[in-house]
């Protein structure tokens, strides 16, 4: 395994390498193709020059004498170029390289002719060809000193660029990864805090790296939820075991009391006993359901479900607890719709909001319900004006054995867990369910389906 940092640093100098290599064999390349081209159109222009110069040399002569062909001799020499003079025949008559040899005036190897080219051009005299003039130059483009100077001067240039670039990107490798891996250092760090079950101390992380941000965000939330799991879970033991102690301790004291004689069992007291059993199932029950929900093994049984109907006949059989409480009842229920679900987990998603309603409403309170269907959609909307959650809970009020502390501190009983039934359900029939509320004003709770 390799750290981050060394791995950053290993590609930048790699992609570095690469680029000046690349940029070196193009810019070389370059130069061997247009420069050897501007060099052969160059070459081809001054070629015609000494045609002309022989041309005109011979038209001053009239002939090629000693003079004439010195005069040539010393033009070749001094533009670095041999000249051949062809007859008409093709054969060569006159070379300026030998002829220079042959005087002593040029040194024998200086113009060696197998690195020489040689192009043929026309030898005209009174607008008739008289011969062919061969004019020859060396065959690699860098001819001279000034040439070699020229490439050695371009490929230090490279060298030197390379050796710079090479240190800029080591040194920016470092201050960028530096800087990158900051945020990412605080995140593993955040996570190590998290392993170790502390929540609350993490590492403020500061980037303006969209990813990284939201990667940090998401780690706080993560935390911020398992320190809520953490304490809800601490809630659990207290809150099952109030929730067992009372009506067992109430069960026991009957019991007992029907043991020693101080009570005889009748109706009303075996009433109660009863009453207090039934409690306890139902808490077993909700216990055995959040089993079920959470290893995701709801089994629907679909049929068409008249959704209107259904909902008018729960808040029928609820009507006379809301007159108890003196809640005013208002529904607003539209005819006729009708979706693909299971009737029993809609009745329960139903009873459990509406449940909800009534012990969390005041007395003179009012508790409204409506139903529509919008295109495709399927909307109940259930409005009440009770006490409310704070905003800061809202987002665990669907977390198992959660209760805010406003609804604890009431004295309302439950468990905290028919609201996680409750989405769990919405949820198996692919709709969504969403609570929006205010303290002191109420609470609206959205559930939609697919028709």
């Amino acid at each position: 395994m390799i750290k981050i940092n060394e791995q950053l640093r290993k590609y930048f100098v790699t992609i570095s390498i690469l680029s000046i290599a690349f940029i070196t064999i193009t810019s070389n390349i370059s130069i061997n193709y247009f420069f050897s081209g501007y060099i052969r159109d160059s070459r081809k222009r001054d070629d015609l020059k000494v045609v002309e110069y022989v041309e005109s040399v011979y038209s001053d002569y009239e002939e090629l004498n000693f003079q004439s062909l010195m005069n040539i001799m010393h033009y070749a020499f001094s533009e670095d170029v041999i000249i051949q003079i062809r007859d008409k025949n093709n054969n060569i008559s006159w070379n300026s390289s030998k002829f220079g040899i042959m005087y002593g005036l040029i040194d024998e190897y200086s113009n060696d002719e197998e690195n020489f080219l040689f192009r043929s051009y026309p030898f005209r005299y009174n607008e008739s060809q008289v011969g062919t003039i061969d004019v020859g130059r060396p065959r690699s483009i860098i001819s001279n000193i000034e040439d070699e100077k020229f490439i050695i001067i371009i490929n230090s240039i490279f060298v030197a660029a390379s050796i710079l670039t090479l240190i800029i990107a080591i040194r920016s490798s470092t201050q960028i990864s530096k800087k990158f891996l900051n945020p990412i250092f605080k995140i593993k760090e955040n996570a190590k805090l998290i392993e170790q079950g502390k929540y609350k101390i993490l590492n403020d992380v500061h980037t303006n790296t969209f990813e990284l941000h939201e990667l940090s965000v998401s780690v706080q939330e993560l935390a911020e939820r398992l320190n809520y799991q953490e304490s809800l879970r601490k809630r659990m033991t207290t809150d099952i075991a109030h929730e067992l102690r009372t009506p067992l301790a109430a069960i026991q004291s009957h019991i007992e009391a029907f043991i020693d004689g101080v009570w005889e069992p009748n109706d009303e007291r075996l009433s109660v006993i009863h009453g207090e059993i039934i409690r306890l199932t139902k808490l077993i029950n909700e216990l055995s359901e959040l089993s079920i929900v959470e290893e995701n093994e709801i089994n629907l049984k679909l049929s068409k479900v008249d959704i209107s109907a259904t909902l008018n006949d729960i808040m029928d059989s609820y009507e006379p607890m809301f007159l108890d409480k003196n809640i005013s009842l208002n529904k607003n229920i539209q005819n006729d719709i009708n979706m693909m679900g299971d009737i029993d987990y809609l009745k329960r998603i139903f009873v459990n909001i509406l449940s909800n309603s009534i012990k969390y409403t005041n007395e003179n309170g009012s508790v409204s319900v409506s139903l529509e269907q919008i295109n495709d959609k399927i909307r109940i909307i259930v409005k009440d004006t009770g006490i409310g959650i704070p905003k800061e809970d809202l987002k665990f009020i669907f977390e198992r054995f959660y209760r805010s502390d406003i609804s604890r501190n009431r004295h309302t009983g439950g468990t905290g867990i028919g609201l996680t039934i409750t989405k769990a359900l919405v949820e198996a029939h692919e709709g969504t369910i969403k609570i929006d509320s205010e303290v002191g004003k109420g609470s609206r709770v959205i559930i939609e389906f697919n028709k």
